[in-house]
């Protein structure tokens, strides 16, 4: 409102002062002059110094009281109008910043709305593409500060799906531009509320993915092994993929032939293909097309020509991959049973198992609910960091805080490392921050986030002292 009266006021001092030059230019503007100006004789001293004089003042005069008006009703606007300026600022860089998370597929892993995903990786020990668990990140920064995802960011995370995305880890972005993304990461932060609501959820997910461990390794011992097959069979299904290719596209290079739907294929083609496709469905695994002579969109949305078009395009992938397999075939046989002999094993360790029972009676006094808590806790929300393998999968999971990006917790260290529980207590809270103390001989990298945000102190707490009644490993 201060700042809109302001611009009045001057937009009126501005318009008042040129009424007054361009009617003081026009003064006089009638007369005929008999000689030129420069030969006219010029006003006395007495109208300069009086009539002139005075005029010129006075205006001086009006044109300094109006601003010194105006410039302290001005001022009076200065914040408001800079608090505009940021805000606009952050607006367009929060804009910036969606066209980069669209742009760099941030969302095909993390979700279009950040609240999690999965992305294809191969996992190392096995060397099985697996789908890593991607996390969510519209709370990350109840976790993080900014210049904590900023490193993320800009190195991404090794031995993960997570690339470096800025320019100093090798990867595209410059600072503008990271600093446009994390601004649009605050943007789709979810509430402080929303956030310890999931708590439950999170932990229901934990435990049921412990109770359903078993039968999760199993489909994946059953996929290994339709893949080993679909290797056995590449060699054999070559020759037929290839005359595939080849009978396909003599189809559909033929030409003249009724075509009833006038869409670009003869009846007879649409009639063959549909056939043909039908024969060798079992064989390679493609699909089987239903063309209809009689209407030029068989599927709902597509012309028959086109989809005869990738009908050809899948069985020309499936040749390149088939040749590929054939071509390697030792190299491949050899890792997909060495993938499945891994399985076997991990199927039969089962070392993602725990024994509530025993926690309840060495940790808890008996109290198996705390005792499931507890781990649901550590596996929902501590587990990706320090449990081998967890983000993989059940099959790929170790031993229960065995340790990966984060230090093992196993053998005692959480008593090891911190002789005081408040003050271990104090560091989950808190994290790590970059060079900075903790606990015993402890020096923080910074990657150690806090949880203060996102779990009550009563949850910390029950995750503390699972840590710390482990019994030291032999």
């Amino acid at each position: 409102m201060t700042s809109s009266l302001s611009i009045t006021l001057i937009a009126f001092g501005i318009i008042a002062a040129l009424a007054f030059f361009t009617a003081a230019g026009f003064r006089g503007s009638g007369k005929v002059a008999d000689y030129a100006p420069n030969l006219s004789k010029y006003r006395n001293d007495d109208d300069l110094e009086t009539k002139t004089l005075d005029r010129t003042l006075t205006v001086a005069v009006l044109i300094a009281s109006l601003l010194t008006i105006m410039i302290p009703l001005y001022y009076l606007g200065e914040q408001e109008r800079q608090e505009g300026f940021v805000e606009e600022f952050d607006e367009v860089s929060v804009e910036r910043g969606e066209h980069l998370y669209e742009e760099f597929g941030c969302g095909n892993c993390h979700g279009v709305d950040g609240s999690g995903g999965a992305a294809s990786y191969v996992e190392k020990r096995s060397g099985i593409n697996v789908t890593w668990t991607a996390p969510a990140i519209n709370n990350v920064f109840y976790r993080y500060d900014d210049e904590e995802v900023r490193y993320w960011l800009i190195y991404g995370r090794a031995n993960s799906p997570m690339p470096a995305w800025g320019l100093e880890g090798g990867g595209p972005m410059n600072d503008g531009q990271l600093d446009d993304l994390i601004e649009y990461m605050h943007h789709f932060q979810i509430t402080q509320s929303e956030e310890l609501q999931a708590i439950e959820m999170n932990i229901n997910s934990s435990l049921s993915r412990l109770d359903t461990s078993e039968l999760l390794v199993e489909n994946e011992i059953a996929r290994q092994k339709e893949l080993i097959q679909s290797v056995v069979d590449a060699p054999g299904k070559l020759p037929i993929v290839q005359k595939a290719v080849e009978d396909v596209s003599v189809l559909l290079s033929k030409e003249g032939g009724i075509d009833t739907d006038e869409d670009g294929l003869s009846d007879s083609t649409e009639t063959e293909l549909s056939a043909y496709s039908s024969s060798v469905s079992e064989v390679l695994g493609t699909s089987i097309l239903n063309l209809d002579p009689d209407n030029e969109e068989s599927i709902p949305g597509r012309k028959d020509k086109s989809v005869a078009s990738g009908y050809l395009s899948q069985l020309e992938s499936e040749l390149i991959n088939i040749t590929i397999v054939a071509e390697g075939y030792d190299k491949f046989i050899k890792e997909a049973e060495t993938g499945l002999a891994f399985l076997e094993k991990a199927l039969e360790e089962k070392l993602w198992e725990v024994s509530f029972d025993e926690i309840a009676d060495s940790t808890f006094d008996g109290d198996l609910e705390k005792a499931k808590r507890a781990v649901g806790l550590f596996n929902a929300y501590c587990a990706r960091c320090h449990t081998a393998g967890y983000s993989a999968g059940v099959a790929y999971t170790k031993e229960i805080a065995s340790g990966g990006l984060g230090p093992a917790l196993r053998a005692g260290r959480a008593n090891i490392q911190f002789k005081q529980r408040e003050d271990l207590i104090d560091f989950i809270v808190k994290g790590s921050v970059n060079g900075k103390a903790y606990g015993v001989n402890g020096v923080g990298g910074g990657k150690m986030p806090g949880f203060g945000a996102v779990l009550p102190q009563s949850d910390i707490e029950l995750i503390i002292d699972y840590l710390r009644g482990m019994t030291p490993d032999a």
